[in-house]
């Protein structure tokens, strides 16, 4: 069963979610290239939220360390603290479940910085 919201999009969303929809090669390769910034005048997402985003989604599909480590190195580079770096994983969870968690935590703890030593015995 789904659930329609009941707020209308505006012209923008909506030309730009329809480009998206039917596959246009300009907008995805855009997309790809510059992510939400690159659409807008004024960024709605700010920086360090756009980062940590795309932390969220790269831990959402079992990304390697290097892919999070990338994610990581530019999350901070927009302020994320460390503690934000962990609240992703436990942000995106409930939707990864357990043993998605379970596989991409050593992967995001490796691009923070710990090692093989720093783990809990």
């Amino acid at each position: 069963m789904s659930t329609v919201i009941d707020a209308p999009l505006t012209q923008g969303a909506r030309e730009l979610l329809r480009r998206l929809v039917l596959n246009d090669e300009g907008t995805v390769r855009t997309a790809l290239e510059g992510g939400a910034s690159a659409f807008a005048d004024t960024p709605v997402l700010d920086r360090k939220t756009e980062a940590l985003v795309g932390l969220a989604a790269l831990l959402s599909v079992g990304a390697n360390a290097t892919a999070c480590r990338v994610a990581v190195e530019h999350a901070r580079g927009a302020r994320a603290s460390d503690e934000e770096l962990v609240a992703v994983l436990l942000a995106v969870a409930p939707a990864i479940g357990n043993a998605r968690v379970v596989g991409t935590a050593p992967a995001l703890e490796l691009a923070m910085g710990f090692d093989e030593t720093n783990r809990l015995d």
